[in-house]
């Protein structure tokens, strides 16, 4: 027996009612009949059935979605804080080592040890820190705040050759008058 009513319009009839009774037809009909009504009726639950998945499905997605946002979002701060961390021991061994912030950026290494090391090879390699050298070349300023000026015509060397005393007494006295 092949389903033979597709359609569901949503009404049934007398004719359709299981507990109806027939004489005219005979026992051929009502069975008919109360097969078309058990299909109908089964159409309808699985339909219902049907949309409550959906419902559960989508509220089940919604759930998983937000949770899957706030994994992301703890993962993206964990992933932060671990490179503030990481910054900050970075200038605290620079800092130790009299690093500027700029050379202590550059220090490679995972834990304290590695970058006290990297520090040290950094130091032997290109010398003192940068302030170091900056206040070497650098003339200090006077207490008065205004700074000193070095002019120097063109034509002149750029330093002056040092003179021993002793030297320059000698010279004046083998000199004759």
């Amino acid at each position: 027996m092949a389903d033979e009513d597709d359609t569901d319009t949503g009404t049934e009839t007398a004719e359709d009612d299981v507990t109806s009774t027939d004489t005219d037809g005979g026992g051929e009909d009502g069975a008919q009949r109360a097969l078309a009504s058990e299909r109908r009726a089964r159409r309808a639950a699985e339909k219902a059935l049907k949309d409550a998945t959906a419902q559960l499905q989508a509220a089940a997605d919604k759930d998983k979605s937000e949770t899957q946002r706030l994994q992301d979002a703890a993962a993206g701060a964990e992933r932060r804080a671990e490179e503030a961390e990481q910054r900050l021991l970075r200038i605290e061994v620079g800092a130790d080592k009299g690093l500027s912030v700029a050379q202590a950026k550059r220090l490679v290494g995972a834990t304290r040890e590695e970058l006290e090391a990297d520090a040290d090879e950094l130091l032997a390699t290109f010398g003192g820190s940068a302030k170091e050298t900056a206040a070497e070349d650098k003339p200090k300023p006077r207490p008065g705040g205004k700074p000193t000026e070095k002019l120097r015509p063109g034509a002149a060397p750029e330093s002056e050759p040092k003179v021993d005393p002793g030297k320059l007494a000698a010279s004046i006295l083998e000199r004759p008058f």
